[in-house]
């Protein structure tokens, strides 16, 4: 199920509070809603989800968090979904 937060195809820039999670190269911010939403830095906003990209923003991040820690991100979350398959990314600004 796509994420409610998404309107049209991306939310508004602002504030994703949640706890943050490490599965394998890449790192995720579990909302209280319990959706989980793919994190990669975006700076300048582009919007593109890109895997290398992601997998740099998670190696980043785990320097500085541990799994299940409660974080705050600045940032645009996108609906990248496709066909059945649900998917979120938050572009962290």
């Amino acid at each position: 199920m796509a994420n409610p937060l998404v309107w049209g195809s991306q939310s508004a820039p602002r504030q994703f509070a949640g706890t943050i999670h490490f599965r394998g190269e890449f790192a995720y911010l579990e909302e209280p809603n319990h959706d989980w939403n793919l994190l990669q830095f975006d700076t300048p906003f582009t919007g593109v989800a890109d895997q290398t990209a992601a997998a740099t923003t998670a190696s980043k991040l785990r320097s500085s968090y541990n799994e299940s820690d409660q974080v705050i991100f600045h940032g645009v979350l996108s609906d990248k979904s496709f066909g059945a398959v649900a998917f979120c990314v938050l572009f962290v600004c």
